[in-house]
């Protein structure tokens, strides 16, 4: 982890690794006093190795820059055998000297070596026992395909999806259909996604053994999305409530709701994230992606957080805690109290699939899910009072469409205090004294805080009055239930909290700033780096080939763009990339990036000049899937965006199968 360099050796090591593309700390050799040196001189930089520069004759050991001159002039390199026994016992002293007197700092370099050592090289028992079981599966894979390794060392592929809403997530089931029927899918010993991606592995994850029947699965989960086939209204409301007995609902709940119901249109997935150890191996190992909002608010490098079926936590500095404990209330590094049920696959969908970001897009689309539930109950109501309540309801949801437009907002309000006068079972005292005098008065703020009250008394009347005689899961109470609760969250923007599992930790490689709060708030990755390059390059996972498909909107580029400048800032290898050969227009099926000593990158965009042939139709497409737009339920229309993702496989297949060769031979040089 650390060498000891003379002075004359310096410079010629920082250009020579340069030139060979070697890990060296950057050194600014003219800033050295070379009349005056100091004993002890450390050049460190993230993810290179410390080097300790202790040049011989210092104003340490020697005292004055007089003395270190006369010592240079008495031991010069070129002259007769030493035979003088004093000569040399002073300068053997000479150089002992700078060992002694540095010993403590030598001591302290080595542990903070060890350290460096034990982040780079530990993963958790449990990913270390699944990649192993994995690895005979990836061995097996190259053996049938002729591609040689050594016994138990084949290389490291990993594959990554993008975000992109739903068109990712189908485009990434495409792909994985199509690694499937060209027997590609067990070369792969990751699985790692963000965003809209991690909507699709939600899904396949509750198969064991779904990689061994890709086609099949997959058909599966493209035909479900058509189909729609979600919960009850009433279930992913009960669901919601179980969250808030807890103590810490958020908009990540209802938004991972939205996400089952009714994007993906399928029942809510609540088995937990620590459910996914599947431990033969069958399965690249699965890893989610998200990041910490007050950490990308600050652009702090440490607001990665990885998600695994054993362990959660910051990739940087390589804090974790198991999977099974987030959510827990933490202090110190150790758990208060194990009150809340662990982290589900619907909770873990609203983290990293939230890059919509927009609030009011968010707003809308809860809104348009509960509306969708409350018009297919009006059509089945016969009841008067229960049509009246519910058009109450949907009135009050009008506050919603305002949830920043405080003057639209007093409007609303003054239709529904008109509405409530034939509901007399309905009631708020705070609403029936309101009046604009009143209002115009109020800050903005204040002026929420007098609608959550509005609300959370409507609410209290409600359930008060429907005591002993409620029907069970009466979708018009859940609606206001949910309308009471979404408004507060949403007035305060509360996305993504749970419990920071930092909280008041005490270790010298984590910066003070992470463990201060105690409560964090992770969101969408994607709204700093749309694909999951993070976890896959560090040292303790040694990926050899990395195989991005990018469903991004924009620049197809872009991904590739921002992992090589964080790789850069967070001492990352990462291969160089030219960026005069990315044409964001035409861009091609096949990239790669690739150099000696760091992970060779293919990166395929999902529209390109190969699956589209020409520039008009990848602008056809682009505007066609859309990352903001409703569910897709047209199954011509899932097929295609899953056939065109398909595409880049299938014509590409042999450039994959000679990207994994080389990273297999690359693997044995390392050896």
């Amino acid at each position: 982890m650390f060498m000891v360099c003379y002075v004359q050796t310096l410079k010629v090591a920082s250009d020579y690794a340069a030139k060979i593309h070697r890990p060296f700390p950057a050194i600014d050799v003219e800033s050295l006093d070379k009349d005056c040196p100091g004993s002890f001189y450390v050049f460190e930089e993230r993810g290179k190795p410390t080097v300790i520069h202790i040049p011989l004759f210092n104003m340490d050991n020697c005292k004055d820059e007089a003395t270190i001159k006369m010592e240079q002039h008495e031991y010069t390199t070129f002259q007769r055998p030493y035979r003088d026994q004093k000569k040399i016992n002073d300068l053997a002293d000479l150089a002992a000297e700078n060992v002694r007197m540095n010993r403590q700092r030598i001591l302290e370099e080595i542990h903070k070596a060890a350290e460096r050592r034990k982040a780079k090289t530990d993963l958790c028992n449990g990913e270390k026992d699944y990649i192993q079981k994995r690895l005979q599966i990836v061995k097996g894979w190259l053996s049938s395909h002729d591609i040689d390794c050594r016994d138990n060392d084949p290389p490291r592929v990993a594959l990554l999806g993008s975000g992109g809403g739903q068109r990712a997530q189908i485009a990434l089931l495409g792909v994985l259909r199509q690694l499937g029927e060209d027997n590609l899918l067990d070369s792969f010993l990751y699985l790692a996604g963000v965003s809209g991606t991690t909507w699709a592995m939600a899904s396949l994850y509750d198969d064991a053994q779904w990689s061994k029947n890709a086609p099949s699965v997959v058909g599966g989960a493209l035909q479900s999305m058509s189909e729609g086939s979600s919960s009850s209204f009433s279930e992913c409301v009960q669901w919601l409530r179980g969250r808030d007995a807890e103590g810490d609902l958020s908009l990540t709940d209802f938004w991972g709701v939205v996400v089952c119901a009714y994007f993906k249109g399928v029942p809510l997935e609540t088995r937990t994230l620590a459910e996914e150890d599947q431990g033969d191996g069958a399965n690249p190992y699965p890893l989610y992606s998200a990041v910490e909002r007050v950490l990308l608010d600050n652009e702090k490098e440490e607001l990665w957080f990885e998600l695994s079926p054993h362990e959660v936590g910051f990739t940087h500095p390589g804090a974790f805690v198991k999977t099974s404990l987030l959510r827990q209330d933490f202090h110190g590094g150790q758990v208060n109290q194990q009150n809340r049920m662990p982290v589900d696959m619907v909770q873990l969908q609203g983290i990293c699939g939230s890059a919509f970001g927009d609030a009011q897009y968010i707003i809308d689309t809860i809104k348009e899910w509960i509306y969708s539930h409350l018009h297919q109950n009006r059509r089945h109501s016969r009841s008067t009072s229960k049509q009246g309540l519910q058009e109450i309801v949907m009135l009050s949801f009008k506050l919603l469409e305002r949830f920043n437009d405080m003057e639209g907002s007093y409007k609303v309000l003054e239709e529904l205090k008109s509405e409530l006068d034939g509901y007399p079972g309905l009631h708020s005292s705070t609403l029936l004294e309101l009046d604009c005098n009143i209002w115009t008065k109020m800050t903005d703020e204040e002026k929420k805080q007098q609608i959550r009250i509005i609300f959370q008394e409507l609410n209290e009347s409600l359930e008060q009055q429907s005591q002993g005689m409620r029907i069970l899961n009466n979708p018009v109470h859940d609606a206001f239930w949910v309308l009471n609760k979404v408004l507060g969250l949403a007035y305060n923007w509360d996305f993504g909290r749970t419990a920071n599992i930092l909280h008041n930790f005490k270790d010298p490689k984590v910066p003070e700033h992470m463990c201060k709060e105690k409560i964090m708030h992770l969101i969408d990755a994607g709204l700093f780096l749309n694909s999951p390059y993070p976890p896959m390059l560090t040292d303790a996972r040694d990926i050899d080939l990395i195989m991005s498909f990018d469903f991004s909107a924009g620049d197809p580029f872009e991904t590739v763009k921002v992992a090589h400048g964080y790789s850069d800032t967070c001492g990352m290898p990462f291969p160089q990339i030219n960026e005069d050969d990315m044409n964001e227009d035409r861009p091609r099926s096949f990239h790669v990036f690739e150099e000696k000593g760091k992970p060779t990158v293919i990166h395929i965009p999902l529209f390109n000049m190969d699956n589209c042939k020409n520039e008009a139709t990848i602008k056809e497409n682009r505007k066609k899937y859309t990352t903001f737009q409703g569910p897709y339920r047209d199954q011509k229309k899932i097929e295609h965006l899953a056939h065109l993702a398909a595409e880049n496989v299938r014509m590409n297949r042999e450039r994959i199968l000679e990207e994994i060769r080389k990273a297999a031979e690359r693997r044995k040089a390392k050896c």
